[in-house]
């Protein structure tokens, strides 16, 4: 049988990887360009748009990937359509409450904060996306819930070229002047890419649909009201992501703060964020190609085999998915940890990164199991408990950054230390939620090989910089994709990629 939960996670998995690859070279280019204080800028404003943008989507995505996963796995595909037209109509309300929001309240609350007004130009740029992101997460979310990857897959790819495009003609062309023009233009490149994938997806949508009322034609459909079913999956979810917009807003107000106080200014400040932001994160949230891929191809595929009550396929995929994880994110957390400073030198032309990659590298295993496991979570619709453990991760973190930097004075480190501290928190009470439904134990090779084939790949690094004098520039970088061969032969030789020819056999 065909599976189509490993066909979508592969069609996520190429299109992350070919959009990480052109989001990474683009943000290489951003903090060259463009300085990393530009970068601080933008990204301390645009936790404030998100949080309009969160509201105004109502967690629909996830809840219409799981009611059309679960219409038509009971062979109610008819409902479907009114499902969508019900969203559609709740997201444009939301949209224009929001978008009154961002024009009469928002500034208001910049004056409360006192915030910058560098940081309330770059907000006001991004405003237009208030209308624009929400209705294309709804198309997103049908195409979850029918399996179907490709075409937002697609969407995301022409939202992401349209985007970088547009940033290195505003950076080159445009705004060539002053920090605060270089961070407008770059927040009006991402409003403009935005709306290139919500065209390109509107189209594939209105085929898809079209295609599908061909099929349930003559079919009656209930007359039940999906509204309360989509408020009930899509509310936990918003208040989760709105938590994390929420905490995204304080983190980029407070540690701005924290580094005044102990000395240095407001550029300094901006800059500093925009290492952490625009660099340091950017490099370990690498493996999370994968797992962004896995959770959003989870959503369906869980509810999918909960829904028929397949417990052994749950079970099965749940496990796959943590190895998979474990598999592909250790090598890099072992590469960041000892080659962080050496990377941001070469990649970004940054100094002094090193020991912040250090500290993040230790936690950066919860950030990649814990995305995986919030899919899986979504899937089985414990949303409530997804928010839950965000929230106390989000309050941990937070408190954790303020200490770390304001009383221990650690500077950048301090705000690595305080991302730690959340991730894992919320990593490990999301597993133990998970472990009261699903047995998630692995055998000791699962676990234990992988980290003797990561030491394996370091020491193959090691051996080309010896012998062959790869230290720096591209060979360092040819070093590294030496060992990375190295892995994966390892992998193919002790067979531990075999996990995924078991599932696709018994799906």
């Amino acid at each position: 049988m065909k599976n189509k939960f490993l066909q979508g996670t592969a069609i996520l998995l190429i299109t992350s990887l070919f959009l990480r690859a052109l989001g990474f070279i683009y943000q290489m280019l951003v903090v060259r360009l463009a300085g990393t204080e530009s970068v601080g800028l933008l990204n301390m404003s645009y936790p404030f748009y998100m949080i309009l943008v969160v509201l105004a989507t109502a967690g629909m995505p996830v809840a219409i990937a799981r009611l059309t996963a679960g219409y038509i796995s009971r062979g109610r595909e008819e409902m479907v359509g009114r499902m969508m037209v019900t969203a559609f109509l709740l997201v444009g309300v939301l949209s224009l409450c929001c978008l009154a929001a961002a024009i009469f309240i928002i500034p208001r609350i910049f004056v409360m904060l006192q915030t910058e007004t560098r940081i309330a130009r770059c907000f006001y740029m991004l405003v237009p996306g208030i209308v624009i992101v929400p209705f294309t997460s709804v198309m997103r979310g049908y195409f979850q819930g029918m399996q179907q990857m490709l075409y937002p897959s697609l969407g995301q790819a022409a939202e992401q070229i349209v985007r970088v495009l547009c940033g290195l003609l505003f950076i080159i062309w445009l705004c060539p002047h002053d920090v605060i023009s270089l961070a407008a233009g770059l927040a009006a490149a991402a409003i403009v890419g935005e709306l290139g994938g919500f065209l390109l997806l509107l189209c594939f949508y209105l085929y898809s649909r079209h295609k599908q009322k061909q099929r349930t034609a003559g079919q009656k459909t209930q007359r039940t009201a999906p509204l309360p079913e989509l408020l009930a999956l899509g509310l936990p979810t918003t208040f989760t992501r709105l938590t994390s917009s929420v905490d995204m807003a304080i983190e980029a107000s407070l540690v701005p703060f924290c580094l005044m106080a102990t000395g240095y200014n407001a550029s300094q400040a901006a800059g500093i964020y925009g290492q952490f932001s625009g660099v340091a994160v950017s490099l370990v949230t690498i493996p999370t190609v994968l797992t962004s891929a896995l959770a959003t191809a989870l959503i369906p595929a869980i509810s999918e085999a909960d829904a028929a009550h397949q417990k052994e396929k749950l079970e099965q995929r749940c496990r796959q998915s943590i190895q998979i994880t474990w598999l592909c994110s250790l090598p890099v957390i072992l590469v960041l940890y000892q080659y962080g400073e050496v990377l941001g030198q070469l990649l970004f032309k940054i100094s002094g990164i090193g020991s912040m990659l250090q500290v993040l590298s230790f936690g950066a295993v919860f950030m990649y199991l814990g995305q995986t496991i919030v899919g899986i979570l979504q899937g089985l619709g414990r949303t409530r408990t997804v928010f839950i453990n965000n929230f106390l991760g989000s309050a941990a973190k937070l408190i954790g950054m303020y200490y770390c930097i304001r009383t221990l004075a650690m500077g950048s480190n301090g705000i690595a230390c305080g991302m730690v501290l959340g991730y894992g928190l919320q990593c490990l009470l999301n597993l133990l939620a998970l472990a009261r439904q699903v047995q998630l134990w692995l055998p000791w090779k699962a676990v234990l090989l992988p980290v003797g084939n990561s030491l394996l790949m370091l020491w193959m690094v090691w051996l080309c910089q010896r012998c062959f004098g790869m230290a720096t520039g591209l060979p360092f970088l040819l070093a590294l994709a030496a060992g990375a061969c190295c892995y994966l032969l390892v992998l193919l030789a002790t067979g531990q990629l075999s996990v995924l020819r078991e599932v696709e056999g018994k799906s």
